[in-house]
């Protein structure tokens, strides 16, 4: 491994019920494990595969080798990376700039709530197709929001290159 490279630690594949279709594949950039497992409980009953990993390098990293139909990241990232860098790096890639992005803030602080309103405006500056901020998660709230940024539930997924990742 080289200086700057990362080996992603924290893969977690979430799978539906065998034989269920699958809607999208979402990668889910959060830090939090409660606010990761929310997430992921409540796309998941929405007919949704979704990959959750904690830091920014290896959101990078899972881009680089699959495709997903959405990507959803926390707003304020405390271990590795800004928000506006992944933003940037996600638009710039072409494998990945026409994917919709999504920002979550979950039970921002104070401060959070201060800066929300520039946040959101460089967010959406940055081509981020949705900013979602909530004191407490409301699993059907956020459900209906990420999935009108999806193809209808009748338009199954494509299937995709990163079913086949093993955690390292």
């Amino acid at each position: 491994m080289t200086p700057g490279e990362s080996r992603v630690n924290y893969l977690i594949w979430c799978p539906l019920r065998l034989g269920e279709p699958v809607r999208s594949h979402i990668l889910a950039l959060l830090e939090a494990d409660d606010n990761s497992h929310q997430v992921v409980e409540s796309l998941q009953r929405s007919g949704h595969k979704v990959m959750p990993c904690k830091r920014f390098i290896d959101a990078v990293s899972i881009l680089e080798k699959g495709r997903f139909d959405l990507v959803i990241s926390d707003v304020h990232l405390e271990n590795g990376g800004s928000v506006f860098d992944f933003i940037i790096w996600v638009r710039r890639n072409a494998s990945t700039r026409e994917t919709p992005f999504a920002m979550f803030s979950y039970h921002p602080s104070a401060m959070g709530k201060y800066v929300e309103d520039g946040v959101r405006t460089t967010a959406r500056l940055l081509g981020v197709a949705k900013y979602i901020s909530m004191d407490e998660f409301d699993s059907d709230d956020f459900r209906r929001q990420i999935d009108a940024l999806l193809p209808k539930s009748d338009e199954v997924a494509k299937p995709s290159t990163h079913e086949k990742w093993l955690k390292k």
